[in-house]
């Protein structure tokens, strides 16, 4: 992909990595990226209000990076938000703090936009940290459920079907690159999603917009996960996704779609509610319904939202799903309600 007739590996990229209390991270984290052999690249670092000296270390140990501190956590959504103001590149990167970066890492990412000109989002490879042998995760794909499809999650790292380009409904948001002009064109997240999902919701809105996400295994990034969601109550993450994930829906979806979606989604996760509720998470149980009446009373600003994102609109939903849908067995519910999606063979 060109941008103003120049090639993109002459292009600045800016790489915006949110951070709170990740100190401990963001040694390996920056010094990884100073290391880079594409560099042409600048470095924004958005603290949301950390406790733990994070910002006084990065000013005294990585003077180049330009910091954009917060007062309060403004989440991964406002974080990101606040780095993109203070971004002056043609490719914004999308990194979180617990990653570590080969190399080549930048220099063989941006080749993606060369090869697929019609991309507006791209994630890299993820591995784990600890173990390279394993999988983040490749990309999830939508399913008649209403539930993402985490293709890829855990497995192993080295098989063929894992090391090739693909298009998924959503990238996630731990390592992806995308070009300035698909975000001045849709906008970047939601700042109402604070945490969770805020990825999903800008990927469908690029579909939306008639470019595709895509997965690009040759740029590979090692990343820890849950870097910073293991300061939060997981209830507190259960409320942002589901009402996160309702509100994406009022938004994006066409009405003839939403009369099937929004219901299934709610049933479903009434059935989660009691299988919390029988297990004596009560604080789970009551998340669901206080993200159902969250919905209800913004519902006329989604609506309004709901008018912008289908002015983009140059694709129907039937168009997309035939690219990123795909349904796994039934017993992928299983691992999923379980916590162990990495069982399911895909």
């Amino acid at each position: 992909m060109e941008i103003k007739g120049i090639p993109s590996h002459q292009k600045l990229i800016s790489i915006i990595i949110v951070n709170y209390n990740g100190r401990k991270w963001l040694k390996d984290c920056l010094e990884s990226l100073e290391k880079q052999t594409y560099k042409k690249f600048e470095i924004i670092l958005v603290d949301n209000a950390s406790s733990d000296n994070s910002v006084a270390y990065v000013k005294k140990h990585f003077p180049k990076v330009t910091i954009v501190q917060n007062k309060s956590n403004r989440g991964f959504a406002g974080g990101n938000n606040d780095g993109l103001k203070a971004a002056k590149g043609d490719y914004i990167l999308l990194l979180n703090n617990d990653t570590w970066s080969p190399p080549d890492f930048l220099e063989d990412f941006i080749k993606a936009f060369d090869e697929y000109p019609k991309a507006g989002c791209v994630q890299s490879k993820m591995v784990l940290l600890k173990d390279t042998s394993k999988l983040d995760l490749v990309g999830s794909y939508w399913t008649n459920s209403s539930f993402l499809y985490y293709y890829g999650f855990g497995k192993d790292a080295d098989l063929p079907q894992y090391n090739k380009a693909m298009p998924f409904f959503t990238n996630k948001g731990a390592s992806v690159m995308i070009p300035r002009k698909v975000i001045d064109k849709i906008g970047l997240f939601d700042d109402d999603f604070w945490l969770y999902y805020e990825e999903t919701d800008f990927c469908h809105r690029v579909w939306l917009a008639g470019y595709e996400c895509w997965y690009w295994p040759k740029a590979i990034v090692h990343h820890a996960g849950g870097g910073t969601s293991i300061h939060f109550d997981n209830s507190l993450i259960q409320f942002h996704n589901f009402k996160n994930k309702l509100m994406s829906f009022l938004k994006n979806f066409e009405s003839i779609n939403l009369v099937t979606i929004v219901p299934i989604y709610i049933i479903l996760n009434i059935g989660i509610s009691f299988i919390w509720l029988f297990q004596g998470k009560t604080k789970h149980f009551f998340t669901l319904y206080q993200s159902i009446w969250w919905n209800i009373v913004h519902f006329n600003k989604t609506m309004e939202k709901r008018i912008n994102v289908q002015k983009l609109r140059k694709k129907s939903d039937t168009q997309i799903f035939r690219i990123t849908k795909k349904n796994p067995r039934f017993n992928y519910y299983y691992y999923l309600l379980k916590g162990q999606v990495e069982k399911y063979q895909d």
